[in-house]
Formats: C-alpha cells, sequence, structure tokens
C-alpha cells in the first residue's frame, strides 16, 4: 500500500499536531486562571491570549473538518475488531464535535459577559460578539458550566484517544502513530 493510503494528509497532520498543542495550552491555561493566584494583569492578559487562541482553534477546526471531508483518511486496519472501529469512529467524532464546541462556548461566554471586554485577537483586530446575548448572565453562566464540562470532556477524550494509540502499539503491535506522522513507519 502506498504512504498516501496509510496515513493522513500533511495538512490534516499539520493540522492534528498544531491543534492538539494548542488545545492543552488552553487546558492548562484555564486551570491557571480559574484555579491559581496570579496578578490581575497577569490574569488578564491571560485572558486575552487564551480568547484569542480559542478563536484560532475554531478556524483551525474549519479547516480540519474540510481537509477530513476532502480527503478520505486511512483505513483502519483490517484485522480490527469491530469494538476497536465502532470507539475510533465514536472517539474522532467526540473529539471532532468537542473541537467545535469549546471555542464556541467559550465565545457564548465573552459574548453574553456582563463586562462586554472585547476579544483582541493577539493584539491584530476585534473578534465579534456573538449579537443578542450581550450582559445576558443567565447565558453567560449556562455558557462557563458548559465550558467547564467541554474542557473535563475534552481532556477525558484526549486521554483515551492517545491512550488507544498506546495500547494498540503495545498490545496490538500495530503503530497507528505513524498514519498521523510526516514520515512512514516501519
Amino acid at each position: 500500500m502506498s504512504v498516501a493510503h496509510t496515513r493522513y494528509h500533511s495538512a490534516a497532520i499539520a493540522l492534528h499536531w498544531v491543534m492538539a498543542v494548542a488545545i492543552l495550552v488552553m487546558l492548562a491555561s484555564g486551570v491557571t486562571m480559574s484555579y491559581f493566584e496570579i496578578p490581575q494583569a497577569l490574569k488578564f492578559s491571560m485572558y486575552q491570549w487564551h480568547k484569542s487562541l480559542g478563536v484560532l482553534i475554531l478556524i483551525a477546526f474549519f479547516l480540519r473538518l474540510g481537509i477530513r471531508l476532502w480527503q478520505k483518511p486511512p483505513a483502519l486496519p483490517a484485522h480490527f475488531k469491530q469494538l476497536d472501529i465502532i470507539g475510533a469512529k465514536l472517539g474522532h467524532f467526540g473529539l471532532y464535535a468537542l473541537m467545535f464546541l469549546m471555542p464556541l462556548s467559550g465565545w457564548l461566554m465573552v459574548s453574553s459577559s456582563v463586562y462586554g471586554l472585547p476579544t483582541i485577537v493577539f493584539g491584530l483586530f476585534e473578534w465579534p460578539h456573538i449579537p443578542g446575548v450581550a450582559g445576558n448572565e443567565s447565558i453567560s453562566n449556562l455558557a462557563k458550566t458548559a465550558h467547564w464540562l467541554l474542557a473535563i470532556s475534552i481532556g477525558l477524550l484526549i486521554t483515551a484517544h492517545s491512550g488507544a494509540v498506546i495500547k494498540h502499539f503495545y498490545c496490538d503491535k500495530e503503530n497507528l502513530l505513524m498514519r498521523m506522522w510526516w514520515v512512514k513507519g516501519k
């Protein structure tokens, strides 16, 4: 089988790893801003940076979805059990859903905040708020709860996703990581 049929498209690979790192940074910064005592000036800067990265993740999600629809992913190994195939499909669907819902809930939270602070994406331009929700404390609280629950969900799903790759490598002797890397593995 050719490399093109055993691994993801290079653009999908690049977006996978960039988004993986960005999401892990977002989780870490979200926990830091929420649960650690840090100076207010630093916290404000971190919030702006966090919101900026969230905008980029939302944009990257649509690029990644477009690539996924345009370029069919490589087939799973033929010897995979039905349970592994179902798990992989559900896991990937869940990750895609969360890559969309996480930044969307953050955007809704910021848009409905009673503070009305703008999102200046890396100091370059202002990202608009979602119309019609400004200052709505009920929506803001709901979005904040959703954002927190989605963060826990994406953390757990990333852990399961990584665990499945490790399980297949050590238990099944199947190096699935090479499907999502730039060179063909042995």
